[in-house]
């Protein structure tokens, strides 16, 4: 009998996996906490313990696509019921506001001179914590955190996101509003009415520096509007009138373009259609002679709404100045509930990624309309059913090619939270896009049960795998093949943002520190793990064509003004990391009490080299319950960090962040400014 362990060894789609008992997933929004374990019932027997497994490295005999690989050495100890204790510290409200200069004595180590600009990031940093009333832990509001740089200082800002709904709660001290996550009454009553569904929009999700302008983001609701620099909460706002539809993405891609400066032979100047899309299609240069290039951002988002008329997506692209460009809409052909988080762009397409989610008619009679479950408890997982990967061409599309919707179905049925990158190689026929997949995925609650003394979550169940794509689109219908990178779970992934819609060579992770083919564990670790596109976009046979159709010698395009990234001194490639061929991974193991965040990277000022830059980390540490936040340098993660700044307070858990390159804080050598200012303090709910 095929055991867990030959099931889960580096996967292609050629074979189909066993199903999986499903796991709990908490996400209010499509994102998996940092450090969260997902529950699952494991195929392993009941009488072996996860430390048995792990001591004896589960030998139950390679899959044949796993010859490659060996067990590496643990990096920590395995899942405790104590552990788990500690991971649920994140979830507690940080419900002081504070503005301040970081003490150079909460410093260890040197925060790099070069690094300038305002870290953000966004999450639930108000929890529930009264116990009548039955709220999950993501429907926690927003608060949003900056950290400046300037000439090796930091300045710290967090305040809430005074949406309407925070407002109304914070003058009645209790809860008044239902979520998607919320079961039963909002207040702990039977007098529940299942057809509220007057949702609070929280803005606890993701964080956008756009056009001058700063946004918290909620994909089920509006964008609120907060200052830059305060971070002071404006209003809701359909940025400008410019959104048509009542909810706006929680992630989003910014995009560089290329732009040629072409001189016609009249003397008088045009120029073509840039690499990320320009107005009109098929739009060409006139005349013979070329001349220079110019660069330009971006912004690329989209909303997606479902209902019982059927799904659909807007796509929405802003220029630089935050005025709408771009709008299309879309159809979701075949797909019944859109839970979508995140989307790719390349160069000629916006790309979606569509688990096959559905509402279970009889958990929501018998379940959710008695108040037992929630809303959101009622999605789930059709194994029955593909994935389906929807490509939808961009308008002002560079080559002015004619081109149309796509739709290739994945024969293997996987679910995806956050997507890495993805761009196009054989003249665009052919999509290489890497992304985090789930073997299944279900929307419990049960993991946040502070009574739980289980640990089985971290046997077998739904990985969360570090997958390649590639579609190739030249067959009638499409192929799809799914590749699996690396043994161990990751989630959060950042690559460098110069890179996005072009070929990438790394790309940063949280990762367990388990490392184990079955087993596995809450995020402990960060990782970088790079790839040599030579090896990674062919299939496991080195270049042979799959069984299932797989594309063989795809020829990898260069990322224009971009030089390759650089090994890691210490990375460890191959069998030796637990990888497939041509994946070299480098890792820095945070401890065992200490939960990252989602990594962010930022370029180092006149680079030209992809990932030559720093890695920053919030992290949540059970030993203080406080909050650090680590600056690596990002091409050598196993070196160390930098600096880390021990922050005076914890860091409630947070999902998404962004980087500005500017520096919003006060002057640090003006004495006039406080060092220290208590902006204030929320109410408990």
């Amino acid at each position: 009998m095929e055991t867990g362990l030959q099931r889960r060894c580096f996967r292609t789609s050629s074979t189909r996996p066993s199903r999986y008992a499903t796991c709990r997933v908490s996400a209010t929004l499509m994102a998996k906490p940092p450090g969260v374990a997902l529950s699952g019932r494991t195929a392993a027997p009941a009488t072996t313990s996860n430390e048995e497994r792990l001591a004896s490295g589960a030998q139950a005999g390679p899959s044949p696509h796993s010859a490659h690989l060996q067990q590496m050495p643990r990096r920590s100890q395995p899942v405790t019921v104590a552990m788990l204790n500690d991971v649920r510290t994140m979830f507690h409200s940080l419900l002081d506001e504070f503005a301040y200069f970081v003490d150079p004595g909460w410093v260890t180590g040197t925060i790099p001179p070069e690094l300038n600009g305002t870290y953000y990031r966004n999450g639930p940093g108000l929890q529930v914590s009264n116990p009548r009333y039955r709220r999950h832990t993501l429907d926690g509001d927003g608060m949003v955190f900056s950290l400046a740089f300037k000439e090796g200082q930091a300045f710290f800002r967090n305040r809430f996101v005074r949406t309407e709904g925070f407002k109304a709660e914070q003058k009645a001290g209790r809860p008044l509003f239902r979520n998607s996550f919320t079961r039963g009454a909002v207040d702990g009553s039977i007098n529940f009415n299942p057809f509220d569904l007057n949702f609070k929009n929280v803005a606890n999700t993701g964080v956008l520096p756009w056009g001058g302008q700063l946004y918290a983001l909620w994909e089920a609701g509006l964008p609120y509007l907060m200052d830059p620099v305060t971070l002071d909460t404006v209003r809701e706002t359909r940025m400008g009138g410019q959104i048509r539809s009542n909810t706006f993405a929680a992630h989003y891609r910014v995009v560089t373009e290329h732009r040629q400066q072409a001189q016609r032979h009249s003397g008088s100047t045009t120029s073509s259609s840039s690499a990320a899309g320009a107005a009109g299609d098929g739009a060409q240069v006139a005349g013979g002679s070329s001349g220079s290039t110019s660069t330009s951002k971006r912004l690329v988002t989209f909303s997606n709404e479902f209902g019982f008329t059927g799904a659909k997506a807007l796509f929405y692209e802003f220029d630089e100045a935050g005025k709408l460009i771009h709008e299309t809409e879309h159809a979701l052909q075949g797909v019944d509930v859109a839970l979508i988080h995140d989307m790719v762009v390349t160069e000629h397409y916006y790309v979606l990624i569509c688990g096959p989610i559905a509402l279970q008619p009889a958990k929501f009679a018998m379940q959710y309309m008695l108040g037992r479950c929630s809303i959101a408890e009622c999605l789930v997982f059709d194994n029955k059913k593909p994935t389906r990967i929807m490509m939808f061409p961009r308008p002002g599309r560079p080559s002015g090619k004619v081109l149309a919707p796509r739709v290739v179905e994945s024969p293997d049925p996987f679910f995806v939270f956050h997507n890495v990158n993805g761009y196009e190689a054989e003249d665009g026929q052919v999509l290489v896009m890497d992304a985090v997949a789930w073997d299944e995925v279900s929307f419990e609650m049960d993991l946040y049960d502070k009574e739980a003394k289980s640990t089985k979550c971290f046997e077998g169940g739904s990985r969360t795998q570090l997958t390649r794509l590639t579609v190739d689109l030249r067959p009638a219908g499409g192929r799809v093949e799914r590749r699996q990178l690396l043994q161990r779970t990751v989630e959060f992934p950042a690559t460098d943002p110069r890179v996005t819609s072009r070929p990438h060579g790394v790309a940063w992770y949280i990762a367990d520190a388990v490392d184990h083919p079955f087993l596995w564990g809450p995020a402990q670790s960060i990782v970088r793990v790079h790839l040599d596109p030579e090896l990674t976009v062919r299939s496991p046979q080195h270049g042979a064509a799959s069984s299932n159709g797989g594309a063989k010698g795809v020829r990898v395009p260069r990322t224009p003004g971009l030089a390759p990234p650089r090994a890691a001194p210490r990375a460890a490639a191959g069998p030796a990391a637990c990888a497939a061929p041509g994946v070299a991974v480098d890792e820095w193991f945070l401890g065992d009490r200490t939960f990252p965040g989602e990594p962010m990277f930022v370029p180092r000022p006149g680079s030209n080299e992809e990932g030559d830059g720093w890695l920053l980390v919030g992290v949540h540490n059970a030993d203080t319950e406080k909050g650090d936040v680590h600056i690596f340098d990002a091409q050598s993660l196993s070196s160390g960090p930098l600096a880390t700044i021990h922050l005076p307070h914890r860091l409630p858990v947070s999902l998404h962040g962004a980087w500005h390159g500017e520096y919003t804080g006060p002057d640090p050598h003006d004495p006039a400014v406080p060092r220290w200012q208590h902006l204030g303090r929320v109410r408990p709910m």
